[in-house]
């Protein structure tokens, strides 16, 4: 088994450079086709922003100041009356 990242935190460190390179390989090796989803979206272009966003995300996590913001629990989306999987695969 291959292990890419040495923990959770090691995968948001290294998230930004991900991006820097990806970057670099839509504009370069993909000639920057994300300029068609532009135009298809009217100058808006989700994809990038949303790369842009997760990587400010990413350095804001690692940060002194936002270590907590990755320590987050999931929100409940079913009925306390609803279990989400069948009671015989719970290993007790």
């Amino acid at each position: 088994m291959v292990t890419v990242f040495r923990s959770g935190d090691d995968l948001v460190r290294q998230t930004p450079a991900f991006y820097v390179n990806a970057t670099k390989r839509l504009d370069l090796q993909l000639h920057r086709a994300y300029v068609y989803a532009e135009k298809h979206f009217g100058g808006q272009n989700m994809y990038i922003e949303e790369m842009n966003k997760n990587t400010r995300y990413a350095e804001v996590a690692m940060s002194p100041s936002g270590r907590g913001l990755l320590r987050r629990a999931p929100p409940s989306t079913l009925l306390p009356s609803v279990r989400a999987y069948p009671e015989n695969l719970v290993i007790r």
